[in-house]
Protein backbone atom coordinates (compact mmCIF):
# COMPACT_ATOMS: atom_id res chain seq x y z
CA UNK A 1 0.00 0.00 0.00
CA UNK A 2 1.38 3.40 -1.00
CA UNK A 3 1.59 5.96 1.77
CA UNK A 4 0.32 9.45 0.91
CA UNK A 5 2.77 12.28 1.33
CA UNK A 6 1.88 15.81 2.37
CA UNK A 7 2.12 16.88 -1.27
CA UNK A 8 -0.34 14.15 -2.32
CA UNK A 9 -2.81 15.22 0.36
CA UNK A 10 -2.46 18.91 -0.57
CA UNK A 11 -2.99 18.11 -4.25
CA UNK A 12 -6.08 16.04 -3.44
CA UNK A 13 -7.48 18.85 -1.26
CA UNK A 14 -6.81 21.36 -4.03
CA UNK A 15 -8.64 19.21 -6.58
CA UNK A 16 -11.60 18.77 -4.21
CA UNK A 17 -11.72 22.54 -3.67
CA UNK A 18 -11.63 23.16 -7.43
CA UNK A 19 -14.47 20.68 -7.93
CA UNK A 20 -16.51 22.44 -5.24
CA UNK A 21 -15.89 25.79 -6.94
CA UNK A 22 -16.95 24.34 -10.31
CA UNK A 23 -20.20 22.96 -8.87
CA UNK A 24 -20.90 26.22 -7.04
CA UNK A 25 -20.36 28.17 -10.27
CA UNK A 26 -22.78 25.87 -12.09
CA UNK A 27 -25.43 26.29 -9.38
CA UNK A 28 -24.84 30.06 -9.29
CA UNK A 29 -25.71 30.17 -13.00
CA UNK A 30 -29.22 28.89 -12.20
CA UNK A 31 -32.16 31.26 -11.92
CA UNK A 32 -32.40 33.04 -8.55
CA UNK A 33 -35.93 31.73 -8.02
CA UNK A 34 -34.81 28.10 -8.28
CA UNK A 35 -36.23 25.67 -5.72
CA UNK A 36 -35.28 22.00 -5.72
CA UNK A 37 -36.91 19.25 -3.70
CA UNK A 38 -34.27 16.98 -2.19
CA UNK A 39 -35.78 14.08 -0.26
CA UNK A 40 -36.06 14.68 3.48
CA UNK A 41 -34.40 18.08 3.13
CA UNK A 42 -37.57 19.55 1.63
CA UNK A 43 -37.48 22.43 -0.82
CA UNK A 44 -34.06 24.08 -1.15
CA UNK A 45 -33.16 27.44 -2.64
CA UNK A 46 -30.15 28.14 -4.82
CA UNK A 47 -28.44 29.76 -1.81
CA UNK A 48 -29.05 26.68 0.36
CA UNK A 49 -27.64 24.39 -2.34
CA UNK A 50 -24.47 26.49 -2.57
CA UNK A 51 -24.11 26.54 1.23
CA UNK A 52 -24.45 22.77 1.35
CA UNK A 53 -21.73 22.29 -1.27
CA UNK A 54 -19.46 24.78 0.51
CA UNK A 55 -19.89 22.97 3.85
CA UNK A 56 -19.36 19.59 2.25
CA UNK A 57 -22.23 18.05 4.18
CA UNK A 58 -23.97 14.89 2.97
CA UNK A 59 -26.37 16.77 0.69
CA UNK A 60 -23.50 18.88 -0.66
CA UNK A 61 -21.55 15.73 -1.49
CA UNK A 62 -24.56 14.27 -3.32
CA UNK A 63 -25.07 17.49 -5.29
CA UNK A 64 -21.38 17.55 -6.20
CA UNK A 65 -21.40 13.91 -7.30
CA UNK A 66 -24.52 14.46 -9.44
CA UNK A 67 -22.89 17.42 -11.22
CA UNK A 68 -19.61 15.55 -11.71
CA UNK A 69 -21.38 12.45 -13.06
CA UNK A 70 -23.23 14.63 -15.56
CA UNK A 71 -20.02 16.40 -16.63
CA UNK A 72 -18.10 13.10 -17.01
CA UNK A 73 -20.93 11.61 -19.08
CA UNK A 74 -21.09 14.76 -21.19
CA UNK A 75 -17.32 14.74 -21.78
CA UNK A 76 -17.23 11.04 -22.66
CA UNK A 77 -20.20 11.26 -25.02
CA UNK A 78 -22.13 8.77 -22.90
CA UNK A 79 -24.94 11.27 -22.48
CA UNK A 80 -25.59 11.14 -26.25
CA UNK A 81 -25.59 7.33 -26.62
CA UNK A 82 -29.40 6.99 -26.55
CA UNK A 83 -30.05 9.48 -29.31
Amino acid sequence: MKKQTGADINEESSIEEQIKQLVIARIDAYSDDLNISAGDSGSLTKKQLIESVEKGDELGKQITEAHMTFLRDLASGKIYENE
